[in-house]
């Protein structure tokens, strides 16, 4: 059986538009500040990169989450954040690591933000079609026909 966790998980995921599209040393910046920081929050989760894209999955006690959020929202490194799903989970699904990292093909963030919009998608599927458009295309029909 698994173990619920002492407090509700709140699990959010978001695409934002780089305004500057950065080095492989500007992400890895990046990622190096997220896990620091949010290790300290209690907060895990994934970032993803492709082009100008982002896709971040962000889970932890919802007062983390919303201060993350707000910071996240005023940073100037990034436009358009649009969260596409925030939903309150019984598990983490990025338990072990502060921040994982994956790339991402546009063309699989647009084909899971509409499928977000019919439904909420488990955080490991997203995970899964992160890289291919054709997996995330996929996937939204095995979901949809669930």
């Amino acid at each position: 059986m698994k173990k619920k966790a002492p407090f509700m998980i709140r699990q959010v995921v978001y695409l934002s538009t780089a305004r500057n599209p950065g080095s492989y040393e500007d992400l890895a910046s990046i990622l190096e500040t997220a896990r620091s920081k949010n290790g300290a929050m209690g907060v895990t989760g994934l970032l993803a990169h492709g082009g100008t894209l982002f896709l971040q999955i962000l889970e932890g006690a919802p007062e983390a989450i919303d201060a993350l959020m707000a910071k996240i929202s005023a940073d100037a490194r990034h436009c358009s954040v649009r969260v596409i799903q925030d939903v309150i989970v019984d598990e983490r699904s990025f338990a072990g690591t502060t921040m994982a990292a994956r790339s991402l093909d546009p063309d699989a963030a647009h084909l899971i933000a509409a499928r977000a919009r019919n439904g909420v998608l488990p955080a490991l599927t997203i995970a899964a079609v992160l890289g291919d458009a054709g997996q995330a295309a996929f996937g939204a029909q095995v979901l949809k026909a669930a």
